[in-house]
């Protein structure tokens, strides 16, 4: 068992230092929080929508696009209908000449979709909108000033949930609230990873470069963020640009959407492997990437040891209070709780100081989104002590579907 505790250690250092690297560029940078740059001039933009039976969302998503507060001259708003067999197509046709219709007959893929939107698009930059969410009005004027630096290739906007009403959704809201600020960090580090599709603004000339986006990825938000960066280009992010999203309400959808994403994951990381430890790469390719990849697995290893412990001392304790009758009274006084606790001392101790910072870093979260903490106190807690295992459970799931090479579903 010692090579599970020193795999334990490693991942607690990785996380201890993780977050003492969070605190000192926030401290470092605290003036700098929600101070992005001003743009001299506004930029041509296309937003494109991809759409796939959302008859639903589509309609708010595109309003919330022509609601934005920039000049409509600049502004253009590509709709993909990508097969839907609902009212998708209906519903988007009532905006009439207010926005560009791109109709596939038959389902073709996201990634697809934006890269078809890409050959139409006539605006120097691109933002892309996943058809189940919307973007605040001050959003994209937030955004664009990032742009003047010619090595800027993207900007991601602070994403947040649409709807926290059920278990679930609550429990998301508080994870969002979280990444907020870490991808804040992340950007001041310059390595920020993912771009994701709920507004994420990339200057078009870079997509180009690239060759669009990767068609065949389960992740392709992740992807082409790597391939950002592995050309040498930067991705910013700016607090002040918010944008929601609708998160799964029901336990099924969000298994179903955390192992394709986490399947895409371990796939990108694998893809991207040659940026580990490269100091070409800056932090993203010395530290960030391989210690993502790593921690993801031994996280798995130091959960199912802990499980395995839970199990063990669950047993003994059933057999001694058997052995005196089940009288609670005579058990008690002969518990060893400090016997047990001796023996979780390491990742005990760890697993509390690691809930004292997380619980700052998020609770700092909710200050910088402006979110008031008492409105979803349940999901505050349950995102710290219920959400790590659950989402360890669904890491695990997603390695052994990959291992087993499980067709990968949408």
């Amino acid at each position: 068992m010692q090579w599970l505790n020193f795999i334990n250690y490693i991942v607690w250092y990785i996380f201890v230092f993780l977050a003492v690297v969070w605190l000192l560029t926030l401290f470092r940078n605290r003036e700098n929080l929600g101070k992005g740059p001003k743009a001299g001039r506004l930029p041509s933009v296309s937003v494109l929508i991809p759409a796939y039976n959302e008859e639903r969302n589509i309609s708010r998503a595109i309003k919330s696009v022509l609601n934005l507060e920039y000049p409509k001259k600049l502004l253009e708003v590509i709709v993909i209908n990508d097969g839907s067999k609902d009212r998708t197509l209906e519903k988007i046709r009532k905006f009439g000449k207010k926005v560009k219709i791109i109709n596939n007959p038959k389902n073709r893929g996201k990634a697809y979709c934006l890269n078809q939107g890409l050959k139409h698009a006539r605006g120097e930059l691109v933002a892309c909108l996943d058809a189940d969410s919307v973007v605040s009005p001050k959003a994209l004027k937030k955004m664009v000033g990032y742009f003047e630096d010619p090595q800027i290739a993207a900007v991601t906007p602070a994403l947040k949930v649409l709807k926290k009403e059920n278990f679930w959704e609550k429990i998301q809201h508080a994870e969002y609230l979280l990444n907020i600020f870490l991808r804040k960090i992340l950007a001041f580090l310059d390595a920020v990873h993912v771009t994701p599709g709920v507004f994420t603004l990339y200057r078009k000339s870079v997509l180009l470069e690239l060759g669009g986006f990767d068609e065949k990825n389960l992740a392709e938000d992740m992807e082409i963020a790597l391939r950002i960066h592995e050309a040498g280009y930067k991705i910013e992010n700016e607090l002040k640009a918010i944008s929601y999203t609708l998160c799964p309400a029901r336990f099924k959808e969000l298994l179903k959407q955390r192992i394709r994403w986490y399947r895409g994951g371990i796939r990108n990381s694998l893809k991207y492997r040659h940026m580990f430890f490269r100091s070409k790469y800056g932090n993203l390719g010395l530290f960030f990437l391989p210690a993502n990849f790593i921690a993801t697995f031994a996280v798995i290893l130091i959960f199912f040891m802990m499980l395995n412990y839970g199990l063990v001392v669950f047993t003994d304790i059933v057999r001694k209070a058997g052995l005196v009758g089940w009288d609670l009274s005579v058990f008690l006084s002969g518990f060893d709780l400090f016997g047990y606790l001796f023996k979780l001392s390491t990742p005990f101790f760890l697993t509390v100081i690691s809930l004292f910072i997380a619980s700052w870093i998020l609770l700092k979260s909710f200050r910088i989104s402006r979110m008031p903490f008492k409105k979803n106190k349940p999901g505050y807690f349950l995102y710290l002590l219920v959400f790590p295992f659950i989402l360890t459970v669904f890491w695990t799931l997603a390695l052994l579907n990959e291992v087993f090479r499980v067709k990968a579903k949408w």
